[in-house]
This record gives C-alpha cells, structure tokens and sequence, in this order.
C-alpha cells in the first residue's frame, strides 16, 4: 500500500474518532513533509497542490453521519467514508462496521 494512501486512511481515522471536531477540511502535505489545513470552500484539489507545490491533498467532508476523505497526489486518486464517532462502532443489527475505502487510478485519454 502507498504512503499516499495510508495517509488517508489515517486522516480518515482521525476524523472518524469519537474525540474528533475535525469538520470539512483541506489538508496539504508538502514535499518537505510539512503541512497545512485549509478551509475548503473555492478550491479544488489539482488547484490547491498547484497553489502549494504539493505533494499530495486530502479533503475531508462530514455527510451527515459519516466521513468522507477524497485525495490527490497528481497520478492516483482515492475517496474513503466512514462512519462518525459511535455510529463506527456499530453497523447494521449491531454488526462492527469498517470504514470503505476505494482507489481510483486514472486511466488514459484517448485524443482522436
């Protein structure tokens, strides 16, 4: 798995911690290892790590009662949602329940 991606998922288990007041949030790892949080609203992730010169971008957004982290680092693309505080803990009939995640790897553009 790449940094890139536990990186995400350790935002999202942050964010999906019962202690946490993480609202909708940008997050820009710099290429010294750095970062910052941002407020998202105007920005696009391939524009914020343009802006910033980033390695690599993560938003993350509450929906009701889970999380959600969408990141960028130019050549991958990843989005994972979880559930929020006590509701991560359990699941449909009582059932522990695990954050999803899904990677997306952008595909080639055919130019005719």
């Amino acid at each position: 798995m790449s940094a890139f991606f536990r990186r995400a998922e350790e935002i999202l288990g942050i964010a999906t911690s019962e202690s946490s007041d993480l609202g909708d949030t940008l997050v820009v790892l710099d290429r010294q290892g750095g970062f910052r949080m941002l407020e998202p609203t105007g920005w696009s992730l391939p524009a914020l790590a343009a802006e910033f010169g980033a390695e690599a971008v993560y938003k993350v957004e509450r929906r009701g009662l889970s999380v959600r982290v969408e990141g960028w680092d130019g050549s991958q693309r990843c989005l994972l949602e979880g559930p929020t505080g006590r509701y991560r803990m359990y699941g449909l009939f009582g059932a522990p329940c695990a954050p999803q995640a899904t990677m997306l790897r952008p595909t080639a553009l055919a130019i005719a």
